[in-house]
């Protein structure tokens, strides 16, 4: 415990010094004649930036008024906190790497009162960025400095993150926006990090879960999840099937084959389209088993969910028919939900999905189905 406060300790006294400097948070390409003074505020690294997996945070300013420069290093989940300083005022020369002494506080030892270490690093002035390399550290932070470190200018400086500036840059992303027929959504489990320009949108489309983004505040950089549909319902892709039969195949076009057999491949983008004319209603898919599985719930993604476009063009499946290789029936209806759970546990060789009722698409008559999965 009284290392932790130690550590806290640090960190004030660290935001303190930070405190005394002057920031001067723009982007500007340095001129002959003010070389310190454009470099002078708040610089992020770049990695610690765009990768949430990097679990803290590594923050370099200079100081345009002395020229001096502070480093510090956090780890938000061991506690792990390093404040480095220059000795003195730090020569500005862009493009030439520029060597200069630090010293820093070293708790390696778990003191109370922690030792005072040197070393000797190399700094490089680019315009838009600082390069450093670190000579003496402590063997926990040698990994962190094994390589130059790339910093680049905090983008926000010091906004506070909201969450909601993430749903217009998905919103351009994917060329959609929310309306009564799609919702945007922050997954609460997704958004616990504390790296608060990391944030994760899903999506519902007609009120049922389509995919789900990261995106990147400080890169305005969006990412779609893989595989994120098959997670959200704990899907695997490994059910053991030895055949699919359709009643009918929309034909392969431009866009892409319809074939039944994309139902079980995982692939939220690929789909089955039934083929006849109208909108499907009486058309099927049956799943056969090798031998008896039992089933006892059912995750259907029943409409194309290549993306939001393709599954507002397209007829998304309200009822369906379930029929197993016994006679028995279960009606599934995916306007309340795509994760069913069967009254009770069935042994069966075949399901038979026939479509009953369908919300129109707003382009196409067709009928689509992107994933079918059976669980005990």
């Amino acid at each position: 415990m009284e290392i932790r406060k130690q550590m806290i300790k640090v960190l004030f006294t660290v935001a303190a010094l930070y405190s005394l400097f002057t920031f001067n948070l723009y982007a500007a390409s340095p001129t002959a004649g003010s070389l310190g003074s454009s470099y002078g505020g708040e610089w992020v690294d770049k990695a610690f930036v765009e990768s949430e997996d990097l679990d803290g945070t590594l923050d370099l300013t200079f100081d345009k008024n002395t020229g001096k420069a502070a480093l510090e290093y956090s780890v938000w989940d061991d506690f792990e906190n390093y404040s480095f300083q220059s000795v003195g005022p730090i020569t500005v020369e862009e493009q030439k790497p520029v060597k200069f002494k630090y010293t820093y506080l070293d708790y390696s030892g778990h003191d109370e009162n922690p030792k005072t270490a040197h070393g000797e690093g190399i700094i490089e002035f680019k315009s838009g960025t600082i390069n450093l390399r670190m000579g003496v550290l402590p063997s926990e932070m040698n990994k962190i400095f094994a390589q130059q470190r790339i910093f680049i200018r905090d983008p926000y400086g010091n906004r506070v993150h909201e969450p909601e500036d993430a749903l217009a840059v998905v919103s351009q992303y994917c060329k959609c926006k929310e309306s009564n027929l799609v919702q945007f959504d922050f997954p609460a489990a997704d958004n616990e990090s504390q790296k608060s320009w990391i944030v994760y949108v899903s999506i519902h489309v007609r009120g049922i879960f389509l995919t789900e983004y990261k995106v990147n505040l400080h890169t305005y950089k969006v990412t779609e999840i893989k595989d994120s549909w098959s997670e959200a319902y704990h899907f695997a892709d490994k059910m053991e099937v030895s055949k699919i039969t359709a009643s009918s195949t929309l034909p392969k076009s431009k866009a892409g084959s319809y074939t039944a057999s994309q139902i079980i491949d995982g692939d939220t983008a690929t789909c089955w389209c039934e083929g006849v004319k109208g909108s499907g209603i009486g058309q099927s898919f049956t799943v056969s088993f090798p031998k008896k599985t039992k089933v006892g719930s059912l995750k259907v993604l029943p409409g194309y969910g290549k993306s939001v476009s393709a599954y507002l063009e397209n007829n998304s499946v309200r009822k369906a028919k379930l029929t197993f290789s016994d006679g028995s029936s279960f009606i599934a209806d995916f306007t309340k939900e795509t994760a069913l759970e069967l009254p009770k546990v069935k042994a069966t060789t075949s399901i038979t999905f026939t479509i009953l009722e369908v919300t129109p698409g707003s382009k196409y008559s067709d009928t689509c189905v992107s994933e079918f999965a059976v669980s005990p």
